[in-house]
């Protein structure tokens, strides 16, 4: 995703319009000559995935086609069967596509549309989504899976959820907004929740020949609940996936209603459901905080360090990465990729490329670690712990040694401890105190 800008672009090339009459709409003549001057050809699946895949370790395409999920197969063709199994649900919403029909050419809506609803689509396939049902502007996906940890799932919604924003915002709105298209009214609302195997139960529903295999469950209804009631851009998470994998407040904010004459929270989906004795259920809903989240994400340094008001600062000469630890092997953690067991070492290595001009040696890198989460001591508990502090300096030639090393790092040990979503922060200044980098890598613990 290095240039995302031309991401959007390459879905959209790839859209094949065979309608050849395109009439003019609100003085688009210009607009028309451009689009109708664009080449088509047969769709290109997976340019997405080959690019967003590898950002969170994950080989290969997932090529699963739309509907029945894969596990439940053998319950298509009016199976009496049901399955309990656990899913984890997002509901993606397109807002502002239809005032497009009354401004500009159809075949340019159409195009513009079928390109987006192939983003979602392979935004969800890159983070191993299996998308169940396109309607209309709206797309409905299932994460997890009997081979799938179910914390796993979630963290693979959660970053598909972060991800359709980081498209929209850094590849479909410029690319509006360089070819025309007012992008003012147009955006996305995402609806997430999670439902354990005791809440969720999978079945065929209607007939053989007019039906879908599905699932049911308050968590699997709540995603569709959630999705309407976020803000637009916005992720609205469920109470599902708050209290199984104890997401941390610093990640999430209450929905304040803006619209009433006092200012209203709202801190459970509404209407308010009640049980079967008529008392509230209180569902508790929460929006994700994008930018704080997209800091400790597997997404590009690079790219969070332009999008939003961020504190991300990059620099050419330096790399922060995490390791796992496993008999004496270091393998790379991705970012808020995976959840990680308890107990498992972890490195934090900075290194800095020390041929590149302009640095001032020596450098010191500050390690900063919060935890997060219920299962942390209260007094520990999302707050900076003392920083961790390394002298980098640069290598200095010698009658021994006439090229000393081209790279200097610095190390700090770890290990996990508890469970959720947990960061260390790294710092790099130069001797006059200049601040060069700064980056967070979080870590998801079950």
């Amino acid at each position: 995703m290095s240039n995302l800008e031309n991401l959007f672009n390459e879905v959209f090339d790839m859209v094949d319009t065979r309608t050849k009459t395109v009439k003019k709409v609100l003085n688009s003549a210009t607009l028309n000559e451009r689009f109708e001057s664009l080449p088509s050809g047969p769709q290109r699946e997976y340019i997405l995935q080959s690019q967003i895949r590898p950002i969170f370790g994950k080989d290969g395409i997932n090529s699963t086609p739309i509907g029945t999920h894969p596990d439940f197969l053998s319950l298509e063709n009016g199976s009496s069967r049901t399955i309990n199994q656990y899913v984890c649900t997002l509901f993606v919403d397109i807002k502002g596509s239809t005032r497009l029909s009354l401004l500009y050419p159809l075949d340019l809506v159409y195009k513009f549309k079928d390109a987006v609803i192939k983003t979602c689509v392979e935004v969800i396939r890159s983070l191993d989504g299996s998308v169940h049902r396109i309607m209309g502007d709206a797309v409905m996906a299932f994460f997890g899976g009997n081979a799938t940890e179910k914390e796993d799932a979630i963290a693979d919604a959660i970053n598909c959820a972060t991800t359709l924003r980081a498209v929209l915002e850094g590849s479909i709105k410029p690319w509006m907004v360089k070819n025309g298209i007012d992008a003012k009214d147009f955006g996305f609302r995402v609806g997430c929740d999670f439902g354990d195997d005791s809440e969720v139960l999978w079945g065929s529903f209607g007939y053989s020949n007019v039906g879908e295999v599905s699932a049911t469950g308050l968590p699997v209804d709540m995603a569709s609940k959630l999705q309407g009631l976020a803000s637009k851009n916005q992720t609205m998470i469920g109470q599902g996936i708050l209290n199984f994998i104890n997401w941390p407040e610093n990640y999430s904010k209450i929905k304040e209603n803006t619209r009433s004459c006092e200012e209203q929270k709202l801190p459970v989906v509404t209407p308010n459901l009640t049980d079967k004795n008529g008392n509230p259920i209180n569902y508790q809903m929460r929006l994700l905080r994008y930018e704080a989240y997209l800091e400790c994400s597997a997404l590009p340094r690079q790219f969070k360090e332009v999008l939003g008001d961020i504190r991300v600062i990059n620099h050419k000469a330096i790399s922060y990465k995490c390791y796992t630890v496993a008999n004496d092997n270091e393998v790379e953690y991705f970012p808020s990729s995976k959840f990680l067991e308890k107990n498992v070492p972890l490195v934090f290595k900075v290194v800095v490329n020390t041929r590149i001009n302009g640095l001032s040696f020596p450098l010191t890198a500050i390690f900063t670690k919060m935890n997060n989460g219920k299962d942390v001591p209260i007094e520990e508990r999302e707050k900076e712990y003392p920083p961790v502090e390394r002298i980098l300096r640069k290598p200095v030639p010698d009658k021994y040694n006439k090229s000393p090393n081209q790279f200097v790092k610095a190390i700090l040990n770890e290990s996990t401890l508890y469970r959720g979503l947990h960061t260390m922060k790294c710092e790099i200044v130069d001797r006059n105190k200049k601040t060069l980098f700064r980056d967070w890598i979080g870590v998801m613990i079950k």
